[in-house]
């Protein structure tokens, strides 16, 4: 198959690596990072001038940028070239609402979208181990299904479009919820004299042991903040977009707002582009580590 693949950053790159592997071509468009995309190419990536000129190019086009602005762009910009039975695969995180709009946009030109926000970071990208939440209109297509299953373990379809952002974002809310306890727990455990060593290797015998203690934690202890690839800035916008989702639905909860204000002050404070692991950083806060 001829895909092209736009957002070749830290999720991105391991995607396109995996689709290389599974031998099929691939068309990238230049990323504001030149690494990823130099490393493509040197794999056997093509990469194309704009948006446009990829999906001239390329019979299924995939997705996976920074949310639903960066998506909306891309996708006003691949419209004039995309042609009947050509496929858009959007793995972006998006806003509730977003997906059905681009699925109607693109059925008005007889091009198929399909919804695959995933679960899963850098590294399950890398290893090919990710999930996929897919929402879509119709049944989903074999051609995305091999497409997904390069870079996906597990892929579950949700519904129409608009059911994987919903799946997605409550799926988000789970794991930022997870990791800001976390976070919020070894910083107490400092301010109190806590043994962060020795409180880890405890916890991984009881019910507070799951993988956002170990991205986060288990290389806290080690010195390594940086375990948890996701940025602060991205924390902010998934929880946001679940914000404005359980707005509209009626289900709002006490805890959203206490989540965001955890990744929100940090933001504020300039540590935006920061991953969110290294909230514990004692440099970062000017804290002394136990």
């Amino acid at each position: 198959m001829k895909i092209g693949l736009i957002g070749a950053g830290l999720m991105g790159h391991g995607m396109a690596t995996n689709i290389l592997a599974a031998g099929h071509e691939l068309h990238v468009v230049a990323h504001r990072n030149r690494q990823p995309i130099e490393d493509l190419v040197s794999r056997g990536a093509v990469e194309a001038a704009s948006p446009a000129a990829l999906g001239a190019l390329v019979d299924i086009v995939v997705l996976c940028v920074t949310g639903t602005p960066a998506a909306q762009k891309v996708i006003d910009a691949l419209t004039p070239v995309l042609q009947p039975g050509m496929l858009v695969i959007d793995t972006t995180t998006n806003t509730s609402g977003s997906p059905e709009a681009f699925s109607s946009t693109l059925a008005r030109l007889d091009v198929t979208y399909v919804e695959a926000p995933v679960t899963g970071g850098a590294q399950q990208a890398r290893e090919g181990v990710l999930g996929a939440i897919v929402g879509c209109d119709k049944d989903l297509p074999r051609d995305a299904r091999d497409v997904l299953s390069c870079f996906c373990r597990q892929i579950e379809q949700f519904g129409p479009a608009g059911a994987g952002a919903r799946a997605k974002l409550v799926s988000n809310f789970l794991a930022l919820g997870t990791a800001a306890l976390v976070i919020e727990t070894f910083r107490k455990a400092r301010a109190l004299g806590v043994h962060w060593q020795k409180l880890y290797e405890l916890a991984q015998h009881g019910s507070g042991k799951s993988v956002g203690l170990d991205r986060i934690a288990g290389g806290a202890v080690a010195g390594d903040f940086k375990g948890y690839k996701f940025s602060v800035d991205n924390s902010v916008k998934d929880l946001s977009y679940f914000a404005d989702l359980a707005e509209k639905n009626s289900c709002n909860s006490d805890l959203i707002p206490a989540l965001l204000d955890v990744f929100s002050s940090a933001a504020s404070n300039g540590h935006g582009s920061r991953m969110i692991s290294e909230l514990l950083d004692p440099e970062l806060i000017g804290e002394n580590s136990t």
